[in-house]
């Protein structure tokens, strides 16, 4: 186990180290954060090649490797790929500077400093492992508000059949930033690299046509619909330099076995003109063909194969729904007062029924469900500020409530969710285990005597989530970093996964982790800790716990569904969309609660008023 092979230091400097440029040299004097001191090499004998050619035995040092912060894009000097992530991308010799990732130690030279022959070269890829850096260059791209407001200067690098691009500032000795701006997968099936010519309406001056070139992949496959970048060289000769290369290892990767990894496919949910998608903040799949939404003007339940549309009960705001199969009844929080109200099931076919509303939750932020007992019994988890109320619900003809066990959690609740019978609750820098079945302490899910996880404590990070990888391991997300630790709260992999830009949102339909960003959503294997799919998708949120339904938040609203490419009969069905902005809710002569999303027809039917 890790955990027995490890040697336990700490450093503190005053600053993150900054340990080699984006161009791979060798690295400035190493300075580490809380870093942990790693297996060493043992010290062999090498032979040191003298400019006088006489070869003389010397006693060589062995590598002292750090886990090390780097505030700029790094190289492995190892494997030539980069070390991706927003903090403690890899480790650091503090007497050579040699750098590499932490899987990548034990296959590092064992003489300190590495001699010259056995060094690699900044640009070296393995076609056959789809790893290592093939290319790379200072180019631009366009501004965030588009190519009509300027180009941004970017570092440019081609690297384990991914293109990553990283912002610069427009000083000539700037680094660039640690955090991916953009990443384009070579493995997607719809990559393509191309000049720039006047009749592809890219909003460019025309002295600068002849520098530019676009890198496009697939966004949605339903509507079909793509995602391009424009990228300006320095020079025509560096353009055609970088489609040529970019072609080149295009048609390896198809040669090679580094095929597409995707499991996701994108489609469009519903017709984007639907008022009801503008505003959604949270939404919930019933069935294979219905869809719950709710927004600022209520709770609607959307069949989207024939275009009905149902409203539950008259609530307003709708902050997250909850759907308690188990319990045959349905949780909300909405309004002003963030209250939340219970209705069974029925009242989503259009039935009316009463709202059983908890009182004792006013203001809260969160809530999760899950069974008890074997699933003997239902229960609901509130979370309001730093407490949590626990509730078993009962269902008869009217629904009512039992709180059974109140938790004091350190600070404000950031995430929920049950796992086997127990609470899991994330909060700043931490996660607990409560048990909901029988009296209990809390566990902490981050031991206070395991060293290497003291980090978390001294540079406080927002939970965005936790896995359950099986009973005895688990996987804890933060703002900066993903952990595995055991049952016990003990780190479980020596292995941390990394965050190729800031999250927003974490996300998981097992086996998969959709972690949500600025410009994009990266898709992670938990198992084997593999980043297999990047989605290039900016401005999107997503609605539910699973992260299946997303909602775009462009110029024109889209909701969009992460369909599972290898699930079959179990999807939601969803009809062909259409750029018809005729359609109108239609609502129905004879109830106030039912609608039809259609081109009115004739005058009995009323439009609704959003």
């Amino acid at each position: 186990m890790f955990e027995q092979n490890l040697e336990i230091k700490f450093y503190i400097s005053s600053g993150p180290a900054s340990l080699s440029s984006h161009s791979g040299d060798e690295a400035n004097p190493v300075k580490v954060v809380d870093s942990a001191h790693l297996p060493v090499h043992t010290p062999t004998i090498k032979r040191k090649e003298y400019h006088s050619s006489i070869h003389l035995p010397t006693k060589s040092k062995s590598h002292r490797f750090f886990l090390t912060s780097f505030t700029a894009p790094t190289k492995c000097h190892q494997c030539t790929s980069l070390m991706v992530g927003l903090i403690r991308q890899g480790c650091a010799c503090d007497a050579c500077g040699f750098s590499c990732h932490t899987t990548c130690v034990e296959k590092a030279p064992r003489a300190c400093p590495v001699p010259s022959q056995q060094k690699k070269g900044a640009l070296c890829l393995d076609a056959q492992a789809g790893m290592g850096t093939a290319y790379e260059g200072r180019v631009w791209i366009p501004k965030k508000a588009g190519a009509r407001k300027g180009w941004q200067r970017a570092l440019a690098v081609v690297c384990d059949f991914k293109l990553f691009l990283y912002n610069m500032d427009e000083e000539k000795d700037s680094k660039p930033n640690v955090v991916v701006s953009q990443v384009i997968d070579m493995r997607d099936g719809a990559f393509s690299v191309s000049s720039v010519w006047l009749s592809n309406f890219i909003p460019v001056r025309r002295k600068e046509m002849p520098c530019v070139f676009t890198v496009t992949a697939s966004q949605l496959s339903a509507p079909r619909n793509r995602y391009s970048v424009p990228i300006l060289a320095d020079s025509e000769n560096e353009k055609w330099e970088w489609v040529r290369v970019l072609r080149d290892l295009h048609k390896t990767l198809r040669k090679s076995p580094s095929r597409d990894r995707s499991v996701y496919v994108l489609e469009e949910a519903y017709d984007g003109s639907l008022p009801l998608i503008r505003t959604s903040r949270t939404a919930a799949i019933i069935d294979n063909k219905r869809i719950a939404l709710g927004n600022e003007e209520g709770f609607f339940v959307v069949h989207v194969t024939i275009g009905e549309i149902i409203r539950v009960g008259n609530m307003k705001k709708i902050h997250q729904i909850e759907l308690i199969p188990h319990g045959q009844m349905v949780a909300v929080i909405s309004g002003r007062s963030h209250h939340v109200r219970l209705f069974p099931m029925s009242a989503l076919d259009g039935r009316k029924t009463d709202t059983h509303k908890l009182a004792e939750t006013k203001g809260c932020q969160t809530m999760t469900s899950g069974t008890v007992c074997q699933g003997a019994h239902t229960c609901l988890c509130v979370a309001r500020k730093s407490q949590v109320f626990c509730y078993e619900l009962f269902q008869s003809k009217k629904i009512s409530h039992r709180k059974f066990k109140e938790l004091q959690i350190p600070t404000s609740v950031q995430w929920m969710a049950i796992f086997n019978e127990q609470l899991c609750v994330g909060f700043q820098s931490g996660f607990l285990r409560c048990p909901l079945r029988k009296e209990g302490v809390p566990y902490r899910m981050l031991h206070s005597q395991d060293p290497t996880l003291s980090f978390i404590a001294h540079e406080p990070m927002d939970a965005l989530c936790a896995v359950e990888i099986s009973s005895i391991e688990y996987l804890l997300c933060f703002k900066s970093i993903g952990i595995y630790t055991d049952s016990r709260g003990l780190r479980s992999r020596p292995v941390e996964l990394m965050w190729p830009a800031a999250p927003t949102y974490c996300r998981y339909n097992a086996p998969y982790l959709s972690v949500y960003s600025e410009n994009a959503v990266d898709i992670f294997n938990v198992n084997s800790m593999e980043w297999i799919q990047t989605v290039p998708l900016k401005k999107v949120r997503p609605l539910n716990s699973e992260g299946s339904l997303n909602i775009l938040l462009l110029e024109t609203k889209r909701l969009i569904y992460f369909k599972k490419k290898m699930t079959y009969g179990e999807e939601m069905v969803f009809p062909q969309t259409s750029d018809n902005h005729q359609k109108q809710m239609v609502r129905h002569l004879h109830s106030k609660q039912r609608y039809s999303f259609r081109v009115p027809r004739r005058k009995g039917h009323l439009p609704m008023g959003l």
